[in-house]
């Protein structure tokens, strides 16, 4: 006999097994139910709760509640359904509302608002209902660990786990993941060498962990090692060496396979092309002994990501089955194209679309127009998820439009993506662009929970606005919480020294990256620091630098120094810079146009206007400035010397006014 605790979580399994299959069916049931010709449907209470988690599966709350307050009979589940319907869809007042009417709670009715707290950041709140459970069992106590792993409290997560009574595979397998997931990989392996037990799962578990990161050969010991292995083991090993770019291994082991299945073929096909092996991924996808409309699908988007897109139209036409997937990976592939003229036509002629369906297409858009899009996918009933905030939050920070952003957020907080991680940080870079850095730091202090990405985005704020002093106490509280700094946090911090003339501080930091957190410096650190010198008029020793940089990441380093040269007037080496930086890049007219200013600045007007004639020999042409503003949700474009907007004149006339007013005040 199984012991109780495992029957009582192989019941939830089956459960959540059956009602993804009952809401497969029971559109039909509904539709069949509704038709005057059918025979009268017997309404038990398990066809109750069946349509009410239906509806709340569907985002139909309101339809839920209807039938909730017509059912004439309820039972535990009823109110459970209610209480787990209300926490998928974000409604957490409603859910502890029913939660506090229900007439009798099991354990079920705890976990179930629990996750509610715990999905709303709210760990405290979770912590004490956690607490009040008469007869807590492993599923509420897993429950409860993993809501603290994925609020970024790993250790107390840890502490509540060696509290267990007792623990399943599922709980080993909970903090070894978190543990990966927090990037601390001895923790992981520690805690798995403790486990009496190493259950395929459980090994999966470290296996996947090992190759997130990219430790191939840690995860070789380990599959090495495993008593048994499933398909799960086999392919998440046959990723691993398609992600290290080690095809032959991965050929090799998936001839190896003792059972291969549709995903072992469609993993070893992926592999194949995401290394540019199109020919081979092409030749196996003939051999697959059978297919589905994800193998389909994975040649389809293969041909998209190395270019052949005309490849993956033929293919398309060619599939007996197609999903919205794809139909959607055409469509980024035209995006990918930068054709939007025929992603849009694509997109207008698809005979269904999903949030990604927009999101793609609102992509390819990094004007207006994406903004009008979103308009637009709000008007015919999609919900933006966090990827369409993401999408047209950064679009607004990139046209500095405010008073979109604003609204954005407004929006953010009426749908409950204001915890959102991703989107509260676009949030913080697009009050930055706009140049509110309070906002940006009252939304970052909002946050219940931040990774890396939130916190750059601070650090980021504070350094492009020249808060050095800011920039550097959020990069040591970053560190002091057990954050581990990436390559954008560095330059950040190189970019804060470099507007406050930080130079030993900036150098310190560029040693620390390489020495202390093994980060290779890239070409935009490099520049950074020439900037560093060459801004505050170190040009000989920025000269220098350059030298000393690695050949294929000089090239922006070379131009950063010639504007250092053009700013102090330094002609002797802005000759020598000039001439890397043409020998690097032939092109570019910016940079000609620098140096016939240092020329001018030296009064070598010869000079200059050699380079002048040069670069009309040549055609090039400096790429012309333009800005825009906002004029109540509007945003209007103009290039400099641009005179021909129509609506130039009535702006200036409304700037004008705005600026009298303004000096009758003073």
């Amino acid at each position: 006999m199984l012991p109780r605790l495992l029957l009582h979580e192989r019941f939830i399994s089956f459960n959540s097994s059956f009602e993804n299959l009952f809401f497969k069916i029971t559109p039909s049931i509904r539709r069949f139910s509704s038709s005057s010709d059918a025979a009268p449907v017997r309404r038990d209470i398990f066809w109750w709760n069946s349509a009410i988690m239906c509806c709340f599966r569907n985002g139909e709350v309101e339809n839920a509640c209807k039938m909730f307050e017509e059912m004439p009979h309820r039972n535990i589940v009823t109110w459970n359904c209610m209480i787990t319907g209300y926490v998928k869809n974000f409604r957490l007042v409603d859910a502890q509302s029913i939660f506090d009417l229900m007439p009798h709670r099991n354990v079920v009715s705890y976990a179930a608002l629990m996750t509610g707290y715990l999905q709303d950041g709210r760990v405290a709140e979770a912590r004490n209902l956690f607490d009040n459970i008469p007869e807590r069992n492993v599923v509420c106590w897993n429950s409860l660990i993993s809501g603290y792993i994925s609020n970024g409290r790993i250790r107390e997560a840890r502490k509540l786990f060696d509290k267990m009574p007792s623990r399943n595979s599922v709980s080993w397998c909970i903090m070894v993941s978190g543990y990966i997931h927090q990037k601390q990989l001895d923790e992981a392996f520690n805690l798995f060498k403790q486990s009496p037990f190493h259950p395929t799962t459980l090994c999966n578990a470290l296996l996947s962990g090992y190759i997130e990161l990219g430790c191939i050969k840690e995860a070789e010991d380990l599959f090495a090692k495993m008593e048994s292995r499933d398909a799960v083991s086999w392919n998440s090993m046959i990723t691993c060496y398609s992600r290290a770019g080690k095809m032959e291994l991965a050929q090799q082991l998936f001839d190896e396979m003792p059972d291969k299945d549709v995903i072992s073929w469609t993993a070893i096909i992926r592999g194949h092309l995401q290394n540019g092996n199109v020919k081979h991924a092409s030749r196996l996808f003939e051999e697959m002994p059978s297919r589905d409309v994800m193998s389909w699908n994975t040649m389809v988007g293969g041909f998209v990501q190395n270019g052949l897109l005309d490849d993956a139209l033929n293919l398309f036409d060619k599939m007996p089955n197609r999903d919205i997937v794809s139909w959607n990976t055409i469509l980024q592939g035209f995006v990918h194209n930068n054709d939007v003229v025929n992603a849009r036509r694509w997109f207008e002629n698809m005979p269904q679309r999903s949030e990604t369906s927009w999101n793609t297409l609102i992509s390819g858009y990094q004007t207006i127009e994406a903004l009008g899009l979103f308009c637009d996918m709000v008007k015919e009933g999609f919900k933006p998820d966090q990827v369409t905030l993401v999408i047209v939050i950064s679009v607004c920070g990139s046209l500095v439009a405010l008073g979109w952003g604003r609204m954005l957020h407004l929006y953010v907080i009426r749908t409950g993506y204001e915890h959102d991680i991703l989107v509260t940080s676009s949030l913080i870079s697009m009050y930055s662009r706009c140049g509110f850095v309070e906002d940006s730091s009252k939304v970052f202090d909002s946050m219940l929970k931040r990774d890396t990405i939130a916190w750059n985005a601070m650090i980021s704020t504070y350094a492009y606005h020249g808060f050095a002093k800011e920039a550097i106490e959020l990069y040591k509280k970053m560190i002091q919480s057990n954050f581990h700094p990436d390559h954008a946090t560095f330059l950040n911090l190189l970019l804060a020294c470099s507007h406050k003339g930080l130079i030993d501080e900036g150098f310190r930091y560029f040693i620390s990256m390489q020495e202390k957190w093994k980060l290779a410096p890239r070409a935009e650190h490099y520049s950074c620091l020439v900037d560093l010198l060459g801004r505050h008029g170190f040009i000989a020793q920025a000269y220098k630098l350059t030298e000393k940089v690695p050949e294929d990441l000089q090239a922006n380093a070379w131009e950063t120094l010639l504007s250092a040269c053009q700013v102090h007037r330094h002609l002797e080496v802005g000759e020598l810079t000039a001439k890397r930086v043409f020998d690097k890049k032939h092109s570019d007219g910016g940079m000609h146009v620098l140096l016939s200013n240092i020329y001018a600045a030296k009064g070598k007007w010869s000079e200059a206007s050699q380079i002048r004639t040069l670069m009309r020999e040549q055609g090039l042409k400096k790429e012309t400035g333009c800005t825009w503003i906002e004029v109540k949700g509007k945003i209007f474009y103009f290039v400099s010397n641009d005179r021909s907007h129509p609506q130039v004149e009535q702006i200036c006339r409304e700037l004008d006014s705005i600026f009298l007013m303004l000096e009758g005040t003073c």
